[in-house]
């Protein structure tokens, strides 16, 4: 693929991934950090069964966002890990594209300044030697 529709590809894939991803994180950070700090456990130690629902909402929605409901959510998590990999992929073909048109326009630039400096002058004498 050329490098303009990789970049458009590319760009675009990450406008869309973008919000799926920081969601996926976010959601992934909070629920990291429930289980490190214990703080839902230690809440429920403290209020016993009167717990309220909100705290019981709250870990079934992040649960439910981080982790998908059934068929549902794991047809979301291939998507969304496929989608990353070819968001990687793409980001490389950029990378190898730009960096060999940067090596061709080098040696090229070289060349050019190896002739020039090889060229005779209007009285017939090379500057290179």
């Amino acid at each position: 693929m050329r490098e303009p529709q990789l970049r458009r590809l590319h760009r675009l894939a990450g406008i869309v991934l973008a919000p799926l991803l920081v969601l996926q994180a976010l959601s992934g950070v909070l629920l990291s950090v429930d289980w490190l700090l214990g703080i839902h456990r230690r809440f429920g130690e403290s209020v016993g069964d009167a717990s309220p629902g909100l705290a019981r909402l709250w870990d079934a929605a992040l649960v439910e966002i981080h982790y998908g409901a059934g068929v549902g959510g794991a047809v979301y998590h291939i998507l969304l890990g496929v989608a990353v990999v070819a968001l990687a992929a793409s980001g490389l073909g950029i990378y190898f594209q730009v960096r060999a048109r940067l090596r061709r326009q080098a040696a090229a630039g070289r060349f050019r300044g190896e002739q020039s400096a090889r060229a005779p002058d209007r009285g017939g004498h090379s500057h290179g030697s």
